[in-house]
Order: structure tokens, then C-alpha cells, then sequence
């Protein structure tokens, strides 16, 4: 995999053109093949269509890099501001993508995942293409100068308060499950 082609996907979770992230991973795998990589969060929206490609492709696990959230009993989890961060590093760093294709019909660069994402990569020296909408043939290239200001720090993980039933790298229960955090990217 060292030269493959990785894409990071990523965007709004209301992305109402599927069809239009469809249109850009059939370019990409058009120009690249089977070194074609793609990269995403098993969210909804853009992610989603990404990850419905990918699944349509019959893609397998090494060329679909899927890093869902973790999952809490009762559905997703909503994780802090300084977890994402992490995830948002430790993907970067982990899959090491060429390219972030970030699909967003609001995209503002303030404190957004989609705008962490982008100034993470941006700051990483990762090209990153904004898709403002339903054409596939428009868009523009994100710089630092379209995102003001550092991109954030990762904060390193938060530590387990005393008592609490999950720790990083323990069983968390009764099945004795490895905890996710740490876990590579699985296919969904």
C-alpha cells in the first residue's frame, strides 16, 4: 500500500447529494484502480455515501478504511470536542491519506468537524478539495489562509476518572471486549 492513492472522505452528516460523492470516488478510481484507498468516519451524510460506495465496489477492508465512533450501549455516542481531535489525529497519522475530499454545502471555517479535519490535514501538508455541492466538477482547494488560526492541538486522551467502568487498553464488561479507542480501523 505504500503509493496507494488515499482518500479521506468527510463533509456535512445532512450531504443531500450521495450521487455527487459517488461521482468523485468513480474519478479517483477511474485514475488510480485498485491503488485507490478511501478513507471515512462511518458517519452519515457524505460518509455514508462514501462508505454505501465503497460497499457497492465490494471494496475490501485494506482499500475501505472505515473508523466508525464509538459505540456507546444504547447507539452513537456523542463524543467531546477533545476526542474528536484525537480521532482526527490519530487518523490522519494511522492512514496517512494523500488527499481530503471534504464534502459540505455550509463549510465554515470555524469550529466544525469538517473545518478540524481540513486544518488538521492542511497543517499535515495534505491537500485538501471542498465540494460546495451537487456538481462534482466544482469545488475549490482549502489553504491555510482559508482556515484561519492554528489548527488545535490534540489534546492527549482523557484519563479514566476513578471508578469508571471503561479504561483505555482494559476489558470494558463482563464480554471482556478490547476497547475501541485503540482499535485499528475495521470494516464496517
Amino acid at each position: 500500500m505504500g503509493f496507494a492513492a488515499r482518500v479521506w472522505v468527510c463533509g456535512s452528516r445532512c450531504w443531500p447529494w450521495p450521487q455527487t460523492v459517488a461521482a468523485v470516488l468513480d474519478r479517483a478510481a477511474a485514475r488510480h484502480g485498485g491503488d485507490l484507498v478511501v478513507i471515512e468516519g462511518a458517519g452519515t451524510g457524505a460518509e455514508r455515501a462514501a462508505h454505501r460506495w465503497c460497499q457497492e465496489r465490494g471494496l475490501p477492508a485494506w482499500r475501505h478504511r472505515c473508523h466508525p465512533r464509538l459505540q456507546a450501549s444504547r447507539g452513537l455516542m456523542r463524543l467531546p470536542r477533545e476526542t474528536l481531535a484525537v480521532r482526527h489525529q490519530r487518523i490522519l497519522r494511522d492512514e496517512g491519506p494523500r488527499l481530503v475530499v471534504v464534502f459540505h454545502e455550509a463549510f465554515a471555517p470555524g469550529p466544525g468537524v469538517s473545518a478540524d479535519i481540513a486544518r488538521r490535514a492542511v497543517a499535515a501538508g495534505v491537500p485538501v478539495w471542498l465540494v460546495p455541492g451537487a456538481d462534482p466538477g466544482r469545488g475549490r482547494w482549502l489553504t491555510a489562509a482559508n482556515l484561519p488560526g492554528p489548527p488545535p492541538a490534540a489534546p492527549a486522551p482523557p484519563a479514566a476518572s476513578p471508578g469508571a467502568a471503561v479504561r483505555a487498553g482494559t476489558p470494558d464488561g463482563p464480554a471482556g471486549r478490547a476497547h475501541p479507542a485503540a482499535a485499528p480501523a475495521t470494516p464496517c
